[in-house]
């Protein structure tokens, strides 16, 4: 399968991401039925991009590609199957599948290359990506203590998907505005992971940017 090039790989992630994040909130608009047909769709095409977008590497590539097809395969059984529910499955596999692309990308925008718009484009995405790895985190800890955060009543994974969303990129940026509010041990553990994790990564994108634009500022002058 072609992969996008590099020079604007970034570009396309980003756009997939933010597609996905700005769309989710829309669709509940529409009958329950056909929302978790729509996420479901949604969700598989970001993965779809996301894949080409980077390039993993051989056997890294390999096991991304397998969570994918898993994915895929899970969905659609769950689509045609009305007796088919593996919900820890579903979210582990995304779990695995954005922590694999977030470390990916990482790798590629903060410790390689010259900086350009699709560096800086991929910090972005980077950030996209932890909000989304948290995100699965909360969702797979409502599958086994429905209780955990106060503010989201307990329904499918797809139905949470939008609040539990906002409740990550809230905490991501240590916003904090308490309509929502973690009330477990570790739910409460993973927020305050995840804010040290959102205020230390734009720390390290800050001096990732600033020591790539030194050298060329002293080479220049």
């Amino acid at each position: 399968m072609r992969k996008f090039n590099e020079k604007n790989n970034f570009i396309y992630l980003t756009i997939a991401l933010l597609v996905l994040l700005l769309t989710l909130p829309f669709f509940a608009i529409f009958d329950p039925g056909p929302l978790k047909w729509m996420t479901r769709i949604l969700i598989l095409s970001t993965l779809l991009v996301t894949y080409l977008s980077l390039d993993f590497g051989r056997w890294w590539g390999r096991f991304v590609l397998l969570a994918l097809f898993l994915l895929v395969a899970s969905s659609i059984a769950q689509m045609v199957s009305a007796t088919y529910s593996a919900s820890s499955t579903h979210l582990v596999l995304l779990l695995l599948f954005f922590g694999s692309v977030a470390y990916s990308a990482g790798n590629r925008v903060l410790l390689r290359g010259e900086i350009d718009s699709n560096r800086v484009i991929g910090s972005i995405a980077v950030y996209l990506l932890l909000g989304l790895v948290w995100t699965m985190l909360y969702l797979l800890l409502l599958e086994f203590v429905p209780t955990a955060i106060r503010g989201i009543e307990y329904q499918s994974w797809e139905d949470n998907l939008v609040d539990v969303a906002y409740f990550s990129f809230v905490t991501l940026t240590t916003l904090g505005y308490g309509d929502i509010v973690p009330v477990h041990p570790t739910s409460s553990a993973l927020a305050y992971l995840q804010a040290i994790s959102g205020a230390f990564y734009m720390s390290v994108v800050v001096a990732s940017l600033v020591g790539a634009r030194a050298p060329a500022t002293r080479t220049g002058s």
